[in-house]
């Protein structure tokens, strides 16, 4: 059974993840790991937090919440491996991020450039997103899914 956990460190698992996604021509786990590595992003901030669903020591996905300002959070780094994708693991992982952003943010925002992945996002209750090039899909998260 799929366990879903706070990314609190960097490891081994997470960069075969990362080489998987870079195999398919996505560069955001390869940043994912490098703001780690450096810093920059760790999703430390108030209401901030970054998770993976796991399955024994084999990572099936990862994706987290950033605070883009005081009401509003924006939805990072969603990435679900090849082998998990339809059976529901990147549902999963969404519904946590934002129940988990409940109360912290009014609305959350994510910009994606896959036609799946705007059926996907669609499917969780995100609407299109109008008015800034940076958002494609915004969610209210007062509202329950």
């Amino acid at each position: 059974m799929p366990l879903i956990v706070q990314v609190v460190d960097w490891s081994k698992p997470f960069d075969l993840l990362v080489e998987e996604s870079a195999s398919e021509g996505f560069r955001f786990l390869t940043r994912l790991r490098q703001e780690w590595m450096d810093r920059t992003n760790r999703f430390s901030a108030n209401g901030e937090a970054l998770f993976a669903v796991m399955e024994g020591h084999q990572v099936l996905a990862i994706g987290g919440i950033n605070r883009q300002s005081e009401d509003c959070g924006r939805l990072r780094r969603v990435y679900v491996s090849s082998s998990s994708r339809r059976k529901g693991i990147g549902r999963l992982l969404v519904r946590h991020i934002l129940e988990c952003s409940r109360g912290r943010f009014s609305r959350v925002v994510l910009r994606t450039d896959t036609e799946e992945a705007d059926k996907f996002y669609l499917s969780l209750g995100f609407s299109h997103a109008r008015g800034d090039d940076n958002v494609t899909h915004a969610f209210d998260s007062r509202l329950t899914f």
